[in-house]
């Protein structure tokens, strides 16, 4: 935790252990940003390692009742998800872009997002897509790099064909 300490997390969570915390979390490929929200509409922020275990670990150490873990689906996967799965912590993950946006262009930055995610989580504004099995999401990987590919065999040919039309052939 980079700003804050495990002590000042602890004294967050005090006697509100037995209140519903709702947890946003903003992913990146070598940190969590987390917000826990609790029953009062208070929040707390920190940064953690990205490790799903280490996380998972994080928060069975608090000994919070959880009503849910949100956060957006992008490059990292949904191992954190499997995971939370796995420990029955109920977990939403969001499409980007069904997230609801604000329309002013604000601040955007990691703490933020995370925070947003918390609270629309509690507020039931988070419409959860289906989180794929191992197995599903390197068949879905595959087929991915496979139109990547045929793709780039068509753009070749293509300009090829166009080099040789420009040549007069």
């Amino acid at each position: 935790m980079a700003r804050n300490s495990l002590s000042a997390l602890q004294n967050f969570v005090g006697v509100h252990q037995s209140d519903p915390f709702w947890v946003g979390i903003d992913v990146h490929k070598r940190s969590y940003h987390i917000a826990l929200l609790r029953a009062d509409h208070k929040t707390f922020t920190f940064t953690t390692t990205a490790s799903p275990d280490a996380f998972i670990e994080q928060l069975q150490r608090l000994d919070i009742l959880v009503a849910g873990v949100a956060y957006e689906a992008g490059p990292t996967g949904f191992s954190l998800a499997r995971a939370l799965v796995a420990e029955k912590i109920p977990v939403m993950v969001a499409a980007p872009s069904k997230i609801p946006r604000s329309v002013s262009a604000g601040a955007k930055t990691d703490r933020l997002d995370c925070l947003k995610l918390a609270h629309y989580a509690a507020k039931g504004l988070i419409r959860p897509i289906a989180i794929p099995t191992a197995e599903e999401e390197a068949r879905r990987a595959l087929l991915r790099r496979r139109h990547q590919l045929v793709d780039r065999v068509r753009q070749c040919k293509q300009r090829i064909k166009g080099f040789l039309l420009y040549l007069g052939f």
